[in-house]
């Protein structure tokens, strides 16, 4: 196998969808409600739901899943600590890819939430 033939994890698509599954699946609805509303039952959706693995420590629970996962995309490891204002992965908590792939979801649930607000035509006011 070549490196030019692997198909890297795209975190932000598969959590979209998985957030999107997620909606389907509860009794959220969009009438009526402000982005900063949807946002919040979003975010609270996403946390009960543990789309990020922050509740377990681990979205996979497979350290060799989330290792894949994180394959071809250090740079969003690198944004993830830039984030939280760190120079390196010399935290022994972080030293896992499954502590490193729930940080880069943490990271991205953000911007996936507010994805999928745009996608639903959920106004920005």
């Amino acid at each position: 196998m070549t490196v030019n033939n692997l198909d890297f994890y795209d975190y932000k698509s598969e959590m979209s969808d998985e957030l999107e599954d997620m909606i389907k699946d509860s009794d959220i609805t969009f009438n009526g409600k402000n982005r900063g509303e949807m946002y919040e039952e979003l975010q609270d959706l996403s946390f009960d739901r543990d789309l990020t693995g922050n509740r377990t420590g681990s979205y996979w629970c497979n350290e060799l899943k989330a290792e894949r996962a994180l394959l071809g995309n250090f740079d969003l490891v690198q944004d993830s600590l830039d984030e939280l204002g760190m120079d390196s992965i010399d935290i022994p908590d972080l030293i896992s890819g499954e502590h490193l792939d729930v940080l880069v979801r943490e990271y991205l649930l953000p911007k996936v939430i507010d994805e999928v607000l745009d996608d639903h035509n959920v106004a920005p006011f």
